[in-house]
């Protein structure tokens, strides 16, 4: 927090988080909701035998999440109804498969959910990068926004009303299915309901939690919650809340320890289940040791009596911690800019010297298309003065994320005012981001900083002016040191393989012809066809020289070189820093060091082309 906190008080660890924060305060309204609702469903999948249906359903959403993200992006209401129709229709497709042929239940899901999840992930790679995939996948519970607060609030609603509905139907068919046919004559009418229910709670948790993490606070909260009672209601109840206690323990633990939120959830909902088979009432190992030698001396209701104190002391304090006031920090700070990359980090630096304090998401040596949110990168947007980003589409989630922070200022693009190049990736169109390759654009991001910086602090706005002139000149003599190095190269030999298209704008602004196995999102897949065409292109062209990035793994590149007999010329810094101290750890120190590297390598294959 601003100004530092002095000690750990209970209000601090417990509820400053959600009382100081917009978006914890979203993800736990969120997570009570799916709690509410995946709760009661997740025991009577459980009662029915039917727990790895619901994880096989979960990954069933994904070709329709899929085909809505194709059709319209990551917009919640395309994907939320594709999700729907895909979940149902492989639910209903396994169901069908079994009725007609030989092939049990689960062997039927399991190959539609495999099915499922394949087609899914080349629907969501094809049209988009990994990083869209990995927002399909796995979500992010802390940027969950009011429009996915209002369809996970609808969806538990319905979910509550159908239940009150059909409850008497679908316990019935829990433990005498048969039985159900002979009275009602309807239990399939009540199956495909209960069906319905399922997927629409799975559609609920994917918005927070992605669809693989999904079907987390469905079954391991409903399983735990098998320990703790011995009547559907009492189990419904018991599953509810280890979920919310598990949704408010794993965000809390995901805040202080700075961990991804929705597998902080899970894992805490494990440690209940953990907890819940060594000591539950019902069936744990160690409780059933203790019962069979002091069963009688236990009191018939005093269980219950605990827990009913238990609870009302909990309620006590938490009630008396959330009144509490907030120590208001009276400390100064410097003006508080975020960004996400260390490039743009440095820039932000570089003019606003010690009267701003920038936070950078994305370290050293970190991939900038792969970035996972964490609750302190929340909290940095939720705190923050000015945000600065690279634009040009690096930044995807950024809207959704300042939504759900609570951010109130403006959302500065640095790249503002560069032509950028357009690149064609899987049949459209898309700016290449990463325009800080060449100086002059690296020169108009500091203005547009500059510029910033002054309108957010006007009191400093002579020092920024200074800071960047002199920083302007900085770049300018490094970009004509650039110029100078490779004029030694002839142009036929300025020709190297990098492991990740990012030189595009260094390319055209310095002569330099680049051939990468990756397209523009150095964490998409390429294809056995993308690479056969790369090596064949090395053959035909003879380049001898292949060049790694700081930020990617080698394994890809390092294959490419065994098979074409090209050799590696070094380590490219092209997306991220290195840490301080490092051969690149600024954005001039990069250029220093690429240069050479790029120069000497080129210089010494002079046989080839």
């Amino acid at each position: 927090m601003p100004g530092g906190e002095v000690g750990v008080s209970p209000y601090a660890l417990l509820i400053a988080p959600f009382a100081d924060y917009d978006f914890m305060r979203r993800a736990l309204v969120g997570c009570l909701a799916l709690a509410m609702g995946c709760g009661p469903i997740g025991v009577l999948l459980v009662l029915r035998r039917m727990s790895l249906m619901g994880d096989a359903l979960s990954h069933a959403l994904l070709p329709g999440a899929g085909a809505g993200f194709v059709v319209a992006g990551l917009s919640l209401s395309a994907m939320s109804v594709g999700g729907f129709v895909a979940g149902l229709s492989v639910a209903l497709l396994a169901g069908l498969v079994t009725r007609i042929t030989p092939l049990r239940e689960d062997a039927s899901f399991a190959a539609f959910y495999l099915t499922s999840l394949a087609l899914g992930v080349l629907l969501v790679s094809l049209h988009g990068s990994n990083v869209d995939l990995l927002h399909v996948l796995f979500g992010s519970v802390l940027a969950v926004d009011d429009g996915a607060l209002i369809l996970i609030v609808a969806i538990t609603s319905v979910t509550l009303l159908g239940l009150a509905l059909v409850y008497r139907p679908l316990i019935a068919e829990c433990f005498d299915p048969l039985f159900l046919r002979a009275q009602a004559g309807g239990g399939g009418r009540y199956h495909l309901v209960f069906l319905v229910l399922v997927v629409l709670n799975l559609v609920a948790s994917f918005q927070a939690l992605g669809t693989l993490m999904a079907v987390g606070l469905m079954m391991v909260p409903a399983a735990a919650a098998r320990f703790w009672g011995g009547e559907v209601w009492t189990l419904a109840l018991a599953s509810t809340g280890i979920a919310f206690a598990s949704s408010c323990l794993g965000l809390l633990a995901s805040f202080h320890l700075d961990l991804p939120s929705g597998p902080a959830i899970v894992l805490t909902a494990s440690a209940f289940y953990v907890v819940s088979i060594l000591i539950g009432p019902h069936g744990g190992v160690l409780t059933r040791t203790a019962r069979s030698r002091h069963l009688e001396a236990r009191p018939p209701d005093g269980g219950m009596l605990v827990h009913r104190r238990s609870l009302l002391l909990a309620t006590t304090i938490a009630v008396a911690l959330w009144a509490a006031p907030a120590a208001a920090a009276t400390t100064p700070v410097p003006l508080r800019v975020v960004t996400l990359i260390s490039i743009l980090g440095d820039m932000i630096r570089n003019v606003g010297g010690d009267r701003v304090a920038t936070t950078v998401l994305i370290g050293p040596d970190s991939d900038a298309h792969a970035f996972e949110l964490r609750p302190t990168d929340a909290k940095s947007f939720a705190e923050a003065d000015l945000v600065v980003v690279n634009g040009l589409g690096l930044e995807g989630w950024t809207d959704r994320l300042v939504g759900a922070s609570g951010y109130r200022g403006k959302v500065v693009t640095a790249s503002e005012g560069v032509v950028p190049r357009e690149m064609a990736e899987e049949g459209k169109t898309v700016a290449d981001p990463h325009a800080w390759q060449d100086l002059a654009n690296g020169r108009r991001y500091v203005e547009n900083i500059e510029r910033a910086l002054a309108a957010a602090d006007p009191m400093h706005a002579d020092a920024y002016a200074a800071n960047a002139d002199r920083y302007l000149d900085e770049l300018a003599s490094t970009d004509a040191l650039v110029r100078a190095e490779l004029d030694k190269v002839p142009p036929p030999q300025r020709k190297v393989v990098s492991s990740h298209d990012a030189f595009g704008y260094f390319a055209a602004a310095y002569g330099v012809e680049f051939v990468a196995p990756q397209g523009i999102a150095e964490d998409a897949e390429p294809s056995a066809a993308d690479i056969k065409r790369l090596i064949d292109q090395i053959r035909v062209e003879h380049v001898k020289v292949l060049f790694l990035e700081n930020a990617l793994s080698p394994r890809l590149i390092n294959q490419i070189g065994r098979e074409t007999g090209a050799k590696a010329g070094g380590t490219l810094y092209a997306d991220a820093l290195s840490k301080p101290g490092g051969p690149a750890d600024s954005y001039v120190g990069m250029f220093r060091h690429n240069v050479p590297l790029l120069r000497d390598a080129m210089l010494a294959s002079g046989g080839q082309g």
